[in-house]
């Protein structure tokens, strides 16, 4: 191109340029204002959900205190219930103000208010008659249930108000992350008219608009984690401090008979396994992206017995699921006991969890340079469109009893436990069969 018509496009190319940069400007400025304003939305919605875990934590910890002190009669166990008795007002004050222009939760938060009084009254009535001196009476309350009943529907309205709030949580952030989109697509279009500019502020602003993304993906990362771990220390130490220190407490007193002996020392095992277990999967949480659990195999582990041991605490833990164990040969091997322990506990706690009441059968088989393991139950099969996702994280079934337990990290915990070991596993639900989880281990590490 001659000078004279460079000169004479060069006013055309400043005006494009200019141009260019301010509709680059404006379209960043109302991306940020628009996210901007979906952070307090967000961070309400964050907020809600914190305090219906410490809602559901203290009524917890004031259930725990009134069966630590019904069954040993220490005020020391009473702490927990007074704190309970102090925080809860103030808490859902706290969650009926975050809520107070949404109407459509205000009669969850008024039912969850009700259950919430009803369970503190039934705790503090039956703390009130042990005191009195009245402990048939006090244990004739809690043998109606009506407590575990109480605190059944507080889990579920709870629930059902943080799935809720997960859904608009999700939307905002779907909101947030379309105008993130609809922004780049301008700013990729206004890159474009920039070309004609040159090439190389083209490639600075695409590099840039990567970092900005990749750090908010780091960000929003960092903040799941934190999250993750605070919610689930919060909601297993506290009671498991309390099932530990009853549990030493009676070790200390002794005089007990011998079964009773065996079985307190089992409980004290059992805590400390669960206590590990907590560790280890806090552990898991931190370092999910650093490549699967770490295992310690040991030659000379007994699957037998490890899978022996797990099912008599669940025995325990569950007399009224049917639990059957078969063991095939001598079946030995160079695996993690612990690891392989919450394997199997994984597995079986499922299938009491969904079998609907049915029998759970546990096999355990030699089969040469490998351990097989089958969990089986005869409840309504896994649905056809789930079944490719069931070890997935954060995966649960549908309905009430599911949404009452855990976070849906079992099965993907169990999956990475194997896949540590060099195994597989595989799930098999059909209507007449029923559902059966198979493991396959080999023998030795390779």
């Amino acid at each position: 191109m001659k000078p004279e018509r460079r000169r004479a496009w060069a006013p055309w190319a400043a005006i494009l340029a200019a141009a260019t940069l301010l509709a680059l400007i404006v379209v960043n400025l109302m991306t940020i204002a628009g996210i901007n304003s979906a952070r307090p939305l967000i961070a309400d919605t964050r907020a809600v959900q914190a305090l219906l875990t410490r809602t559901r934590a203290s009524l917890v910890d004031a259930e725990t205190a009134q069966r630590g002190f019904l069954l040993l009669g220490d005020a020391a166990y009473l702490e927990p219930l007074e704190n309970a008795r102090r925080s809860l007002p103030a808490g859902l004050a706290e969650l009926r103000a975050l809520s107070a222009s949404d109407p459509s939760q205000e009669g969850r938060i008024a039912e969850l208010e009700a259950l919430a009084a009803a369970k503190m009254a039934e705790i503090r009535r039956t703390v009130d008659l042990f005191q009195g001196g009245q402990p048939g009476a006090a244990l004739a309350i809690v043998r109606t249930n009506r407590g575990k009943s109480l605190m059944d529907d507080v889990r579920q309205r709870i629930d059902d108000f943080r799935a809720d709030e997960d859904r608009r949580l999700q939307e905002r952030i779907s909101s947030a992350r379309h105008r993130l989109r609809t922004a780049m697509w301008i700013d990729a279009g206004a890159a474009l008219g920039l070309v004609l500019l040159g090439f190389m502020l083209y490639a600075i602003n695409r590099d840039i608009a990567r970092r900005e993304v990749l750090e908010a993906a780091l960000r929003e990362s960092a903040t799941f984690r934190e999250q993750f771990v605070g919610i689930l220390g919060h909601d297993l130490q506290n009671p498991l401090n309390a099932v530990s220190m009853a549990a030493d407490l009676l070790v200390r007193r002794g005089g007990l008979p011998d079964d009773q002996s065996a079985t307190v020392a089992r409980i004290v095992s059992s805590a400390a396994r669960m206590r590990r277990m907590v560790d280890q999967l806090l552990d898991l949480t931190r370092a999910r992206l650093a490549g699967g659990i770490p295992v310690e195999p040991r030659p000379g582990t007994d699957l037998a017995d490890v899978a022996g041991s797990v099912v008599e605490e669940l025995r325990i833990a569950h007399p009224e699921a049917q639990l059957t164990l078969e063991v095939s040969g001598h079946v030995s091997g160079e695996w993690d006991a612990d690891r392989i322990a919450q394997m199997v506990s994984n597995l079986v706690a499922n299938a009491i969890q969904h079998g609907a009441g049915s029998p759970v059968d546990v096999q355990v088989r030699n089969g040469g340079g490998s351990a097989t393991v089958e969990v089986h139950n005869g409840g309504s099969p896994i649905p056809p469109g789930v079944l490719p996702t069931i070890f997935d994280p954060f995966r649960r079934a549908q309905g009430a009893a599911a949404r009452a337990h855990g976070l849906g990290l079992g099965l993907f915990i169990t999956r990475e436990i194997v896949l540590a070991h060099g195994g597989t596993i595989d799930a098999v639900s059909s209507d007449p069969s029923g559902t059966t989880f198979r493991v396959t281990l080999p023998s030795r590490r390779s």
